[in-house]
């Protein structure tokens, strides 16, 4: 259940960080909502790696590589 969470929880990032990239282009704070959308991609890929460690534990586990 916790995998539906990532996504809605990815979705909602995605949003926040879009309204606000572009209500900060229109200001023109060019750096700020660049700035804005790399600090979104930061959260989202912190949030990501678990998951992606995970996945890739699983599949060392399934064939049984690096015993």
């Amino acid at each position: 259940m916790e995998d539906v969470s990532v996504i809605f929880f990815l979705m909602a990032l995605a949003i926040s960080v879009t309204i606000l990239h572009t209500f900060l282009k229109q200001a023109g704070r060019d750096e700020y909502a660049y700035l804005t959308m790399v600090a979104g991609l930061a959260v989202a890929l912190v949030r990501v790696l678990p998951l992606l460690q995970e996945l890739f534990n699983g599949v060392q586990t399934v064939f049984n590589l690096y015993d």
